[in-house]
């Protein structure tokens, strides 16, 4: 049928056929061709009635990939509408295709194993016949698909750029590891979609934390009833605290816990990946451990449910006893069977999350104070049950590679080294033997088999103090789930310069290949500038430790997640691609352990150690650290940079003559060096240097949309101080929905470098005119304007200034759901008093508040008892705190009287204000 150009973009599918013919019939069969894409008509395929299919001039296609659309339409019986067989097979896979591969083609279109077909096209160009026959015989799982999008002519592109060096044999090892590797993969993520499917959903996991805290809580209130068998005033009962093996205690049912939601977990996702028998099979030995750590009478009281709450037990160890003694019987697994046991283990994952959360809570607390709240030396944390436990379910994670350092505990036999130390040290021990709670490898192992639930093969781990950070939820690796992306991945790769290795078995170890080579040349061509008078001292020996250079971010992000130190961020990439400084890692043994990080900077015409520092940013041994810095200072010296363009530099305009001191010149001299002094001292602090790191994740919204700022922590203090009140009000928004706590932030902006620099300072020099309003966020008066611009005073003030505005923009949003939400998740004592009385003072109302206690009262319910008029109770102590959020609280006894307290209605879930305060001082107790 003829074809108007004009009306037709190139490359439209069209029926070509003698003058004169009736075009309908060809076109509805040309309609049926291409209605899974244009490609097909491109094979020439009889339409009837004289006509075939062809495409108008401006097709891009090759011409296999025309024929394999068109059989993919056609099917083995209509095949023949493609014309010659011969002419079909030589298009598919060449002028040298065999009848034996004709044969196993055709079986292959007769059984629609298209991707077979398509990867044999493909690979056509690199095998021979023999070889073609075995990847036409490949055959992908049920209801997998390694071959779902993509032309078999790119596909061809790709693998000749990655394998057309090696020879034939192993070619066809390479493309069968490529297809298992990506079926592997598809089938993973089925398996995690399944598992996912059979857990009650996340929305319904907060009746269940609560009832699990509740029941946490109960022994503790039990025990407080035993004290105070005769009675005992609220004040008494506030004072009170628990004995000091308590939260030991509290830690071990916490770990029994975590034992009971594992075997749970890893029970579930067996009996989802197979079926209910294999999971008994595998793990009903796990599960038996699991229910030792329970007594009858612990899952008695677990079982006992209060009024109105969930139905579920409060403990994961009850539904492991009750799966235990229907499973371990000798009897046939039924229908019923299988729903009993389904219902029960839908729960794993949810008790899962409740009991992390709650024992990363518990964790973080006790290291706060360790000597004061648990770890008493009379009562040591054991868990005997751990090692039964270890001796059914074995390790997950290596032992000898777990570096995360021991939980504090005063008790003398309480482990100072890592597992992984522990155990290189006795190298034929049993690692079950070594192993102790303070190393919290089965935190770890609850959290990677919460991973399997959340789409990842484990959690995510950065060893940190007191608690590694365990990213369970955290997205899965990105992976080329389909034979052309995979292939079209290392192809890139390929053509940037990468070299595939002589010698691989297996596509992932040619892909691995590729990558590392990509990371060679990257360091090849210098990413990081190294100065040539640095270029030998890589793999030098200094006092036992052999240096390697850093060369590239991957490198610094590889040390960071070892070290648990900030090394690995963007900025210190930033730095050392400037040239700013010179990056290294110091190792030892033949493990090749790094020992510690060293930043070294030019300065005065030698090198200077910037930053040394071990693991966690620990201090090292004083010898070992003397003698690096010897080495240091015997570097050679760094050739002088260029000198930068001199600019003109405007003339100091004076008023009222030379002679005029500047204002900071009157003030006196010994005042200014102490204060210098005083705040030196106080930016160096430890909370001083947290805060500053605070900011710079609040400076983080400053960017741009999907580009988020990188500030250095000083940098972004500067950056946030220039910013007017709207501006403070939207960023502060804006980092709460991107997850920054309201309590995090509320605690830095408790530093205040400046103001407690002049609380340090001698009476007498505090005395000096107007210095409070250094403290007071007032305009000052020329003299100490003057004063905070000092270079050496500069950082404090900035520090101040913006404390004391993200505490206005706190107030502004006192109405807003990103703060309320924020605060109900991490609430504090001290955050939940401020907003409780901003509140209470800022209305007369009770919209969108909810009233805590009557008109005139004083006390407010909840447990530990509080008092709004106790001077030192948590009411008056948050009264100045917020003062700063910009609130009337001169108003606040007056509010009192009129409508009682109030609180934000946002803050409350069902527990409502006595749950919210038994979490907030549980939080900061």
């Amino acid at each position: 049928m003829p074809a108007d150009e004009h009306a037709h973009p190139p490359g439209s599918p069209v029926a070509v056929g003698p003058s004169g013919a009736d075009p309908e019939a060809a076109t509805r069969q040309l309609a049926l061709l291409v209605r899974h894409g244009v490609e097909a008509a491109g094979a020439g395929v009889d339409l009837g009635g004289g006509f075939t299919s062809a495409r108008l001039a401006g097709a891009h296609d090759d011409r296999r990939d025309a024929v394999l659309a068109a059989l993919r339409v056609l099917g083995a019986e209509n095949a023949h509408r493609l014309g010659d067989r011969t002419a079909v097979l030589v298009a598919l896979f060449g002028p040298a295709v065999t009848k034996r591969v004709g044969a196993a083609a055709q079986t292959a279109v007769a059984e629609e194993r298209w991707e077979a077909l398509l990867l044999a096209s493909a690979a056509s160009d690199l095998l021979g016949p023999e070889q073609l026959e075995q990847v036409l015989a490949l055959r992908a799982p049920d209801g997998i698909y390694p071959f779902p999008r993509g032309t078999a002519s790119t596909l061809a592109d790709h693998l000749s750029r990655v394998l057309a060096g090696y020879q034939r044999p192993r070619r066809l090892t390479l493309i069968i590891s490529l297809w298992d590797r990506v079926c592997e993969q598809l089938i993973e993520q089925r398996l995690r979609v399944r598992r996912a499917k059979t857990q009650t959903r996340l929305d319904r996991i907060d009746k269940l934390r609560e009832r699990h805290q509740v029941h946490l809580d109960e022994p503790l209130l039990g025990r407080l009833g035993r004290e105070f068998a005769g009675g005992a005033t609220l004040a008494a009962a506030a004072r009170w605290t628990p004995p000091p093996t308590w939260t030991a205690l509290e830690a071990r049912w916490l770990l029994h816990d975590a034992i009971a939601a594992t075997a749970l977990l890893r029970f579930a996702a067996m009996m989802s990946d197979e079926d209910l028998a294999t999971a008994v099979e595998v793990h009903l030995d796990e599960l038996v451990a699991a229910d030792a750590c329970l007594s009858e009478e612990d899952r008695a009281k677990a079982a006992r449910r209060p009024e109105g709450a969930y139905s579920h037990p409060a403990r994961p160890g009850n539904y492991v006893h009750q799966l235990v003694q229907t499973l371990s019987q000798d009897r046939p697994i039924t229908q019923k069977t299988e729903t009993y046991v389904q219902i029960r283990v839908a729960m794993a994952r949810n008790y899962g999350v409740v009991v992390f959360d709650a024992a990363q809570e518990l964790l973080r607390g006790v290291y706060d104070e360790p000597l004061r709240n648990c770890w008493d030396t009379c009562q040591p944390w054991q868990v005997p049950n751990l090692r039964t436990w270890r001796d059914a379910m074995g390790f997950y994670r290596p032992p000898s590679t777990w570096e995360q350092p021991p939980v504090r505990d005063a008790n003398s036999g309480a482990p100072t080294r890592t597992l992984a130390e522990r155990l290189a040290a006795e190298p034929t021990a049993d690692p079950a033997s070594v192993e102790t709670p303070h190393d919290l490898l089965w935190f770890a192992d609850l959290a990677d088999a919460l991973a399997w639930f959340h789409g990842r093969n484990n959690a995510k781990v950065r060893h940190e103090l007191p608690v590694p950070s365990l990213e369970y939820d955290a997205p899965p690796p990105a992976a080329a789930v389909s034979v052309p992306l995979a292939a079209a991945g290392v192809a890139q790769l390929v053509m940037f310069g990468a070299t595939p290795p002589p010698r691989c078995s297996s596509w992932r170890e040619l892909a691995n290949g590729v990558k590392a080579d990509v990371l060679i040349s990257e360091a090849g061509t210098g990413v990081f500038p190294i100065p040539p008078e640095l270029s030998d001292v890589d793999q030098m020996t200094v006092a036992g430790l052999t240096v390697e250079l850093g060369l590239e971010p991957r490198q610094l992000a590889g040390w960071s997640g070892y070290m648990g130190n900030c090394i690995g961020e963007s900025w210190y990439a930033a730095k050392a691609r400037k040239g700013n400084c010179v990056l290294m890692a110091l190792r030892e043994g033949p493990d090749g352990r790094i020992v510690a990080n060293l930043d070294i900077r030019r300065h005065l015409g030698g090198w200077q150690i910037y930053e040394l520092r071990g693991r966690f940013n620990d201090d090292l041994e004083p010898e070992l650290e003397k003698q690096i810095k010897q080495w240091v200072h015997s570097l050679p010296a760094p050739m002088p940079p260029a000198p930068e363009p001199l600019l003109p530099v405007p003339p100091v305009r004076a008023r009222g003559g030379s002679g005029r001191r500047s204002a900071a010149g009157r003030i006196p001299a010994e005042l200014t060096a102490e204060l210098i002094v005083a705040v030196e001292q106080e930016l160096a602090s430890a909370p001083a240097v947290s805060a500053r790191r605070v900011h710079a994740r609040l400076a983080r919204g400053l960017g741009r949309p999907g580009q988020p700022a990188d500030f250095e922590p000083d940098a972004a203090v500067i950056a946030l101080k220039r910013l007017d009140p709207a501006d403070h009000t939207e960023l502060l928004r804006t980092a709460l929905d991107a997850g920054l706590s309201a309590k995090t932030l509320w605690q830095a902006t408790r530093v205040r470098p400046l103001a407690a620099a002049v609380g340090r300072l001698d009476p007498e020099l505090r005395s000096y005119d107007r210095l409070d309003t250094l403290t007071e966020g007032s305009p000052l008066p020329r003299t100490l304007r003057a004063l905070v611009r000092r270079p050496e005073i500069a950082p404090a003030h900035a520090m101040d200034v913006v404390a004391r505005a993200v505490r206005t923009a706190i107030g502004d949003l006192l109405g807003d759901l990103a703060l309320a939400r924020s605060v109900a998740h991490h609430p504090s004592t001290d955050l939940v008093c401020a907003l409780a009385i901003a509140t209470t003072c800022s209305t007369s109302t009770k919209d969108g508040s909810v009233q805590v206690t009557a008109p005139r009262a004083t006390t407010v319910p909840g447990f530990p008892a509080s008092d709004l008029s106790d001077e030192n109770g948590p009411w008056q102590r948050a009264l100045p705190a917020t003062a700063e959020l910009g609130v009337p609280v001169d108003q606040f006894w007056h509010r009192i009287a009129e409508h009682g307290l109030l609180v934000p209605e946002a803050l409350l879930d069902k527990g409502g204000w006595p749950a919210l305060w038994r979490r907030a001082h549980r939080s900061a107790t």
